[in-house]
C-alpha cells in the first residue's frame, strides 16, 4: 500500500488538518488500511465513494457490507466524512450498458435505499449525502454520482450554495472528471476524488484508462492546479487485470494556512 502525501496552503485563516483519502475500497479486505490510517494519525478521514459494491436493497441485519463494517473501525481512528460514488447506487458500468441494451429508464432504478443511510449514520461517520456541514470551522459537503441520472450530469445545485459559505471549503466528489465538466470555476478550496482507480496501469507514468474518460485519462490520480486531489484506490477491483505499475493508495492531504510577511 502506497502512501501519497500532498502539502497545501490556503489564504483562509485558521486552518490547520492533516487529512487521510480513502477512496473505491469496494468491500474488500481492509485490515492493512487500518494499519495505515492508526501510522498517518489523520485529525480526520475522507472516504470520497465506492467504499462498497451496492446500496440498492432494504439494510436487513442479515445483510454485510465490509466497507461499512470499514466505517465503524475507522471513526475509532478519527472523525469519517463518507460521499456517495456510483458503485453504491448501483450505477456500475456492467448495470449501465445492461440498462442502454433494455432501453431502461435509468433514473427510476438503482438508488441508495434510505435504511442504508440510518445503518451508516449509527456507525458513526459523517454521510455527505448531497449536502454539506461544518466542521472545526470548515465546509464539508459530499456530490454523488450522476450516471443513473437522464443525463449522466449530478445533482449539483446545491453546491454553489456551499460554494458561496465564508471560510474553507472541501467537496468530496467521486468522479474527477467533474471538475473541469461543473466545478472549476466554483469557489472551493478543496476537491477529494477516486472513481479512476489510477488509469488501472500506468506506462511511463501515464494513467491508460479511467471510466469516464477513456483512454490516457487527464483526471486519473495525482494533484491537480493546487486544489484536486485523485486517489489511485486502495483496492484492485478490474479483475482479472491487475493493476501495472499502479499501487493501491492511501492519501494524505496536509493543509495550513499561509503564514503573514510579519510572522
Amino acid at each position: 500500500m502506497k502512501i501519497t502525501t500532498y502539502a497545501l496552503t490556503t489564504a483562509q485563516p485558521n486552518v490547520d488538518f492533516r487529512a487521510a483519502v480513502v477512496a473505491d475500497l469496494h468491500d474488500r479486505r481492509y485490515d492493512h488500511i487500518l494499519a495505515c490510517l492508526q501510522a498517518i494519525s489523520p485529525d480526520c478521514i475522507f472516504i470520497p465513494g465506492d467504499l462498497t459494491e451496492t446500496l440498492e436493497d432494504p439494510y436487513t441485519p442479515q445483510i454485510t457490507r465490509p466497507g461499512l463494517d470499514f466505517l465503524t473501525k475507522a471513526v475509532a481512528i478519527a472523525p469519517t466524512f463518507y460521499a456517495f460514488g456510483n458503485h453504491e447506487s448501483g450505477a456500475q458500468h456492467k448495470n449501465l450498458r445492461r440498462a442502454k441494451r433494455h432501453a431502461l429508464d435509468r433514473s427510476k432504478k438503482g438508488r441508495v435505499d434510505p435504511t442504508w443511510k440510518t445503518h451508516i449514520r449509527k456507525t458513526g461517520a459523517v454521510l455527505l449525502d448531497e449536502d454539506f456541514i461544518t466542521w472545526q470551522g470548515m465546509h464539508i459537503g459530499g456530490l454523488g454520482s450522476g450516471l443513473l441520472n437522464p443525463d449522466r450530469a449530478p445533482d449539483w445545485a446545491w453546491v454553489k450554495n456551499f460554494a458561496s459559505q465564508d471560510g474553507y471549503k472541501i467537496l468530496l466528489c467521486h468522479h474527477p472528471e467533474y471538475f473541469d465538466r461543473y466545478l472549476r470555476d466554483l469557489d472551493i478550496d478543496l476537491f477529494v476524488s477516486g472513481h479512476a482507480h489510477g488509469g488501472q496501469w500506468k506506462l511511463f507514468g501515464q494513467s491508460v484508462y479511467a471510466p469516464d474518460q477513456a483512454l490516457f485519462p487527464r483526471y486519473a490520480s495525482g494533484l491537480h492546479e493546487g486544489r484536486l486531489v485523485i486517489s489511485c484506490g486502495v483496492a484492485n477491483t478490474v479483475s482479472p487485470i491487475p493493476r501495472l505499475f499502479n499501487p493501491c493508495e492511501v492519501v494524505v492531504v496536509e493543509v495550513h494556512s499561509q503564514k503573514s510577511p510579519t510572522e
